[in-house]
């Protein structure tokens, strides 16, 4: 099959991470690929591996640039893509051989635009078995797509293998977490289906603590918030079932938000984020979409909201150590 797949790789200072998965995207069983390798600034070995590939294979192509974030990289990376089909990878991750050949496959029988494959966990993936030789696929309508999406949070564009017809004109937000919401919504209301391969071709790497996503809280994080809100917006002219369900994510990521504050509060000492969250929860809100957390941030004072958080805190944490020691036993 003489198409193209062009794969986007942003790396950042994963040097510990970064030959594993550029080796699984060199292993695939479907190899007309282009991997675009966008070094993003790194101050570790990290450009150096990926220089090191590129005289190994000449399928791989390193461009390196000022740090400026994974949107700029990948960005830059779909200017410089020339495939017919495009595809993202995380530096840290990695994929399984027969990930894009599937991919393709499903994609060019069924003329589809968009095809999304399943993942799992890094951990989870040590401890399962990985080697399923069925593919469970299926071609879902918008709607469905939609509600498998915003409800189990499947946003990140790694999951998916797109025509370059989709994304030729199509950028990245720069210098916001969570982009991925924009960009994955965009497109899902823009194409009549979409095809869904469950099987889990994709291995996150949830032990990466350099990640920003997976690191402390800071402000850096706020930066996102509007992203649910545009899940809400960008969903009203589906069913009512599709629209509690964006809510609920709305309410899930606010609340995520504002708990982190008050367990941080210096980063927020007039309170002037948590004030406009709950605001934002209030206006959303009815009593026949209950979220839990949702009506706690609406229903408590402030005062009496932060006892909540800390006493619930603790009693996670009682819980686990409990656990532990009866799984020790």
């Amino acid at each position: 099959m003489d198409i193209l797949i062009s794969v986007i790789v942003p790396v950042y200072n994963v040097e510990q991470y970064l030959e594993r998965c550029i080796q699984s995207i060199i292993n695939q069983t479907y190899d007309h690929l282009e991997i675009l390798l966008v070094n993003d600034g790194s101050t570790d070995r990290s450009g150096a591996i990926c220089d090191n590939f590129e005289q190994k294979d000449k399928r791989i192509k390193v461009f390196h640039i000022e740090n400026g974030g994974s949107s700029i990289a990948r960005n830059h990376g779909l200017r410089e893509s020339k495939g017919d089909y495009i595809g993202f990878v995380d530096s840290d991750d990695w994929i399984r051989p027969e990930m894009y050949e599937e991919l393709l496959n499903f994609a060019i029988t069924n003329n589809l635009k968009v095809v999304e494959i399943g993942s799992k966990n890094m951990h989870l993936a040590d401890s399962q078995n990985l080697n399923d030789t069925s593919v469970n696929a299926t071609i879902e309508d918008k709607a469905t797509a939609l509600k498998r999406i915003i409800k189990h949070k499947r946003f990140a564009v790694w999951r998916r293998l797109y025509h370059h017809s989709i994304v030729k004109d199509r950028f990245f937000i720069e210098g916001i977490l969570h982009q991925d919401v924009y960009y994955t919504l965009d497109i899902i209301n823009e194409i009549p289906q979409l095809g869904y391969i469950e099987n889990a071709y994709y291995i996150y790497n949830v032990q990466n603590p350099k990640s920003v996503i997976r690191s402390n809280y800071s402000l850096i994080k706020l930066k996102s918030i509007r992203a649910a809100s545009y899940v809400v917006e960008h969903t009203q002219q589906y069913s009512k079932e599709i629209q509690d369900i964006a809510k609920h994510y709305l309410f899930d990521f606010l609340s995520y938000h504002y708990d982190a504050l008050y367990l941080n509060s210096y980063l927020d000492k007039e309170g002037k984020y948590r004030r406009n969250i709950r605001e934002t929860i209030k206006q959303n809100y009815s009593h026949k979409n209950f979220h839990f957390y949702g009506y706690a941030i609406i229903l408590l004072p402030p005062l009496f909201y932060k006892l909540f958080l800390i006493t619930n805190k603790n009693r996670i944490k009682i819980q686990s150590k409990i656990y532990q020691i009866i799984k020790n036993v």
